[in-house]
Formats: structure tokens, sequence, C-alpha cells
């Protein structure tokens, strides 16, 4: 099996949306631009499923959304099983309000700045940061770059976070206020809380 480190074991990254037929796919490549994995999504679910493959193939990860509970929550797994849960905070008016917590149910990470804009912090629960996530080397439209800063959280889980927040909250709204059909209404929606 290949382990995530083996796969993601540097620093810096860039993450850049790419549709493949219907299917949305994720490319996550190095400063540099050379291919390291694939996040790709199911294509017809109820609650969003992702994982994370090699360039030939090999799958290494996975997310697992629940967005059908009390709390929208997101489990990322790698080889080994469940290593971190993305869970979102459901009462807030402005913004968004993501953490994350370890297996064990103990928070690791929570985040500062502006998810839709990509341009925010990952922090430990004690203030030291993590990870920044920016557009400043992103060059291609929907793309991003992830800064690893420390050893506290591996690379392969900050990514897995940022993908989860980032990709699958506008999902969760699509589902909560129109349904699994409502696509097109529920990007006007993407549309304007973009732009708020």
């Amino acid at each position: 099996m290949t382990s995530t480190a083996a796969v993601l074991s540097g620093n810096e990254y860039i993450i850049e949306q790419k549709i493949v037929a219907i299917r949305k796919t994720f490319r996550i490549t190095d400063r540099d631009g050379k291919r390291l994995a694939y996040v790709k999504k199911k294509i017809v679910n109820w609650s969003p499923q992702l994982w994370f493959e090699t360039p030939d193939g090999t799958r290494f990860g996975e997310i697992r959304g629940k967005l059908l509970t009390i709390r929208p929550t997101f489990e990322i797994y790698d080889t080994q099983g469940l290593v971190a849960v993305v869970k979102k905070k459901i009462l807030k008016l402005v913004g968004s309000e993501w953490w994350l917590e370890n297996s064990s149910g103990k928070e690791i990470a929570r985040i500062k700045g502006n998810i839709t804009m990509h341009n925010f912090t990952v922090h430990s629960p004690s203030g030291l940061e993590i990870a920044h996530v920016h557009k400043k080397w992103a060059s291609v439209r929907d793309s991003y770059a992830i800064e690893i800063l420390t050893q506290d959280l591996t690379p392969y889980i900050v990514i897995a976070y940022v993908i989860a927040m980032n990709n699958i909250d506008r999902q969760f709204w699509k589902i909560l206020i129109l349904g699994p059909e409502g696509v097109a209404v529920g990007d006007v929606i993407d549309n304007f809380s973009s732009k708020t």
C-alpha cells in the first residue's frame, strides 16, 4: 500500500480544480508543477465522498462526508484507517467555522481568514500557525496554494482538511436548502455567497 507520507512529503503544494468529463477532480502538484496526486469526487452520492490517488491510480486516502446529521462532519482516512474528523459549526450567520479533531475527538486545528477567497491560516488550538492557504503562486483559475509551516500535522491531513472545507461547504448548502436536484439554483447561492 502507498502511504500518504510517500506521496505528500513536501511543504509547498498547489491544488488545481479540473472538470474531467462529469467528475470533479483536483490535481495536487508541488510548486514547480510536478504532479503528485489527484483527488476525485464520487459522481452520485447523497453524502460527498472523495478519494486521493497517485498519478498511476493507486488510492491512498479518502474523505467521507456525513451531511444529514446534527452537524456536518467529514472523516479523513488514510490506508491505515481514520486519522482526523472535520466538523462545521451549524449556527453561524456570517462565514463558516470549521475545526479539525484527531481520531480520538481532540481538537487539533482551526482556521482564521476567508475560506471563499482562499486566504486563511490553519492554526493549532494554542494559536501556532500550521499552514497558509493563498493564491499567491496559483496562476491558474480555481487553484490555490498551501504552505506547510510546521510538522504538527502531516501534509496529507492539512490538504484533506482544506479540500473538505473549500469544496464540501457548497454541497452542504445545496442539499440543505434545495435538495440534491437543486444544482442550478445552488450555483447562484455559491456565486452570491462568494461576493458577500
